[in-house]
């Protein structure tokens, strides 16, 4: 797996990272053109499940190849690497929106798998102003109580051992104990931590973690787009 992909500040446009879009590739369309994108400048990251409920699914890999987008790997793209793997849960994952995946022909599910395996499991952003944005799935994966973002890394790429790299990315596609607990501790050594999994009803700060999963696969729920230098929030709701 993929551990840490790193972006330098970007010197010309305005980056941006949106929340779990489920296959609802036309509102991700309409959110961009909402917040005026523009494809040759500006960057948009996501924090995982791009894939699974939602209609156009298959797009993710439209969506992968584009210069300007990029994206951590979420529960939703590790269950689709488990089950063409032949190691999943296939009734799990057909009960949590992946049925579309079965219906494919068994080439292009391989091309997908090999798409997602590529995604990592963290992305840190630099931004003009010296700050650093990090980006994961569900949850920054502090091992111990102790744990600062550098750990959190450390522990991802097999550093502390096979045993705390498994918990590591557990917690990094899966945890929710954060938001749960309504901690509001920073995670240390990062400045902002952008993370989807958990859906709230509208983005939600813990600290300085920001949850972004507005829940855009449900019928009251909307997609977040957030721009990272000035924190503003563009919204779709999935009723427009």
């Amino acid at each position: 797996m993929n551990t840490i992909k790193t972006f330098p500040s970007n010197e010309k446009g305005r980056d941006f990272v949106v929340g779990d879009v489920h296959g609802h590739f036309e509102l991700l369309r309409a959110l961009l053109n909402r917040s005026k994108f523009d494809l040759e400048q500006d960057r948009v990251f996501s924090v995982g499940d791009l894939i699974d409920r939602g209609p156009d699914s298959v797009e993710v890999v439209n969506w992968l190849s584009q210069p300007w987008f990029h994206a951590v790997r979420g529960n939703h793209e590790q269950m689709l690497i488990d089950c063409v793997s032949g190691h999943g849960d296939i009734p799990r994952h057909t009960r949590n929106g992946g049925a579309w995946l079965y219906e494919l022909a068994p080439t292009l599910q391989d091309e997908l798998s090999t798409v997602l395996q590529a995604l990592p499991t963290i992305i840190e952003v630099d931004l003009l102003d010296g700050r650093t944005v990090g980006i994961v799935h569900a949850e920054a994966p502090l091992t111990l109580i102790d744990d600062d973002w550098q750990k959190a890394k450390e522990a991802l790429s097999g550093q502390l051992g096979e045993i705390c790299r498994l918990r590591a990315v557990s917690m990094a596609l899966y945890a929710r104990e954060k938001i749960e607990r309504q901690n509001h501790d920073p995670v240390r050594g990062i400045d902002q931590l952008y993370v989807g999994h958990s859906t709230v009803p509208s983005v939600t700060r813990l600290g300085n973690v920001v949850y972004i999963d507005t829940g855009c696969s449900f019928g009251d729920g909307a997609l977040s787009l957030v721009e990272l230098t000035d924190g503003t929030v563009t919204c779709i709701n999935m009723s427009q």
